[in-house]
């Protein structure tokens, strides 16, 4: 795993957040799970308590890895939604939608 998925995922432990960053990085859950035990053992997470929290370790390279890789640029963490998109009409279109279309 290089370091921006390592980075990701000790962020994810850190905030207790979601595997779903990473799997938008096209890492896999078998993935994950192997460099959460790979984590594990090299000391940078703990498994205590049936929760999975970072060591001082762990949080000490977070803090390193957050200098290189996380994104401050909106631009860069806001994806565009293309599937909304609606292709532009003249000023004088009237729109109307079909009604099997209308969803609440």
């Amino acid at each position: 795993m290089n370091e921006n998925n390592l980075y990701i995922l000790l962020d994810v432990i850190f905030r207790n957040g979601s595997v779903k960053r990473l799997t938008r990085n096209g890492i896999e859950f078998s993935d994950i799970a192997i460099q959460t035990n790979r984590a594990i053992s090299d000391g940078l997470v703990t498994n205590s308590n049936n929760r999975v929290i970072l060591t001082e370790k762990g949080v000490e390279l977070l803090k390193t890895l957050e200098e290189k890789y996380k994104k401050t640029n909106k631009n860069e963490w806001i994806e565009k939604d293309e599937k909304s998109r609606v292709d532009k009409k003249e000023k004088s279109f009237i729109f109307v939608p079909r009604q099997n279309e209308l969803t609440f």
